[in-house]
């Protein structure tokens, strides 16, 4: 007899996990709240929110999450917005990043970290590293620290530190939480590392690091990582790098830009703690190629060229940072794995070419999201990307709707590198508006293959422009799909769209009369003329049968170049109208 065996799946549990966080240092808007936002929900800043029923300042709540998460990576809003989310200090970010983390092995109450901090508020954390490669050996106990904030008693005779190797790259760590006013001398972290777990396998650096023979930092009142630079820590007993660093040329071929920041050209990223402003790049001999020489320790790093001091693109002067195409980046940064000799790394700003390929000429394109599936805000749909200036948020389109379709659409003359990111958003994004953020529903546009990865762990559209005008088709909200779920085109070129309605104008370049005849097309159809900006300076709406000729009078054109559309609800045609 053959014994019949059932074959299912296990469903994936869910586990209680209690987020804290201590909010006695922060004002808390009463309308907006306390949120996490996490990996484990979406990371969607408001739809977790945190309570304080005590009154004690310090905010918690109890989320079930999935067990099939092994790495929670999360952060604490002080509202409900992107914007109003704390940054996670090095000494205690996930790998590089700003979010917090932990492993989940089950049922977990978190500490309640100062918002914005590592640990308790009045507290100091350190994340301490020590780099034991030049050692013959590893003490078979391993590797600890001991100090004047040793939590078993200062200075402990018989309880030291324990520091972490997890990657094995000899590189140790250790976290402390500091409470200065316990130091002596005040304020100042006495210590030493150890090879092993007693006094007589202690380091005995001699140098600046010390005082009386002990390492010492000063705790300037923020979290912080104890080493000699960015990815750089202290050799053991040596007030040094156990590794020299390489010299490392930075070049970047400017010449496609329309202009140059008058506040200079810089590179920044994880070698220097991604700080810009401060590394700049000179160009001695005029050709456009700006160059800056960096003494670097070997090791893979992420980094980008910035045309002018400030990320953003804020402050008079300043332009923006490159985003170059998804071929040559991780988490939308360059990458460059430096050696132990000497190298040069080169690229035109903005391209992942080492010599520049000039940018495609200036050209409207229309961008268009279907909201059938979503409740559309009272402040609108909002398009944001690297084509605007200012750049996202603070030089963001508002979309239109006007034939009612659900398809909200803006036209934008959009210049200068071929590829750029962008991004739809329900609601005004900038300033203070309520947005529901797309990234945040689906997240995977860079899966979907209509985006890349982002350096904030999430994802935004990319598009390649061709210097022509353009169409984009209508994706659905969040989505890399249409609202039927069908793949939309990654552009409806003008050409094709005439080809199939049969668009005609004439004359054109236009004078006084403009003739519109539409020979594919049977019924209601919406007629607009935009300017170069996006403005409609003409619109019509009526029922139309094949063949038939529209005439306009232009008196409210002035002299330029716009953008003539005619769609029905299947069809579209957008064609170059030049007014003279």
């Amino acid at each position: 007899m053959l014994a019949m065996l059932w074959m299912g799946t296990i469903a994936a549990q869910t586990v209680p996990v209690t987020f804290r966080v201590d909010m006695n240092n922060e004002t808390v808007s009463m309308d907006l709240g306390v949120h996490v936002a996490g990996n484990f929900q979406g990371w969607d800043p408001a739809s977790t929110a945190l309570s304080d029923d005590d009154m004690d300042g310090i905010y918690e709540a109890t989320v079930e999450v999935s067990d099939s998460l092994t790495l929670i990576e999360y952060k604490f809003v002080n509202g409900n917005d992107w914007g109003m989310d704390e940054t996670a200090p090095e000494a205690c970010a996930w790998n590089g990043g700003t979010n917090r983390h932990f492993e989940l092995e089950g049922a977990t109450v978190l500490d309640a970290p100062c918002f914005g901090q590592c640990g308790a508020c009045g507290t100091t954390t350190i994340l301490f590293k020590v780099d034991m490669g030049q050692l013959e050996a590893i003490n078979p106990v391993g590797v600890h620290m001991n100090g004047n904030f040793n939590e078993n008693g200062a200075w402990s005779s018989t309880d030291f530190l324990p520091m972490e190797d997890s990657d094995g790259d000899l590189i140790y760590t250790y976290a402390a939480e500091i409470d200065g006013a316990m130091l002596d001398p005040m304020d100042t972290a006495l210590f030493k590392f150890v090879n092993g777990n007693v006094w007589d396998f202690a380091e005995g650096p001699d140098g600046d690091c010390t005082m009386s023979g002990n390492r010492m930092v000063p705790l300037s009142g923020g979290d912080m990582v104890y080493e000699l630079g960015p990815g750089q820590p202290y050799c053991f007993g040596s007030c040094g790098s156990c590794v020299a660093p390489t010299p490392v040329t930075f070049r970047v071929d400017m010449s496609t830009q329309a202009e140059v920041s008058a506040n200079g050209v810089c590179v920044a990223g994880s070698f220097q703690g991604w700080t810009a402003g401060q590394d700049f790049l000179t160009d001695d001999d005029g050709d456009m190629v700006y160059e800056l020489t960096l003494d670097i320790p070997p090791g893979d790093y992420e980094f980008k060229f910035i045309n002018g001091n400030n990320w953003g693109g804020d402050g008079d002067g300043n332009i923006d940072n490159e985003n170059p195409p998804g071929e040559c980046v991780t988490n939308g940064n360059r990458t460059v794995t430096v050696g132990e000799e000497a190298m040069t790394v080169q690229y035109c700003y903005n391209q992942c070419s080492e010599s520049c390929v000039a940018d495609p000429n200036a050209a409207p394109i229309t961008f268009q999201v279907d909201m059938s599936n979503e409740t559309v805000g009272e402040t609108g749909v909002w398009l944001i990307g690297g084509i605007t200036s200012p750049q996202w948020q603070a030089g963001a389109l508002e979309m239109s709707d006007a034939d009612g379709d659900n398809v909200y659409e803006v036209t934008y003359e959009v210049s200068g590198a071929a590829f750029f990111e962008y991004r739809f958003c329900n609601g005004d994004p900038f300033p203070g508006g309520v947005v529901d953020n797309e990234v945040a529903e689906n997240g995977d546009f860079e899966g979907g293959g209509c985006g890349q990865a982002n350096p904030f762990g999430e994802a935004n559209r990319t598009h390649t422009r061709s210097g022509e005008v353009e169409v984009l088709g209508a994706y659905c909200y969040a989505s890399c799909l249409d609202c039927n779920g069908d793949t939309v085109g990654t552009v409806i070129s003008v050409l094709e769209v005439e080809d199939r309605i049969g668009l005609e104008v004439f004359p054109n370049p236009v004078e006084d009369i403009l003739n519109v005849r539409v020979e594919g097309h049977d019924g209601l159809a919406d007629i607009r003329i935009m300017d170069m900006s996006g403005k409609v300076v003409l619109a019509d709406r009526r029922a139309i049968s094949a063949g038939t000729v529209l005439t306009y009078t232009t008196e409210a054109l002035r002299s330029g170049v716009y953008i003539l559309e005619v769609h029905s609800a299947s069809k579209r045609s957008v064609i170059r109208l030049t007014a003279r």
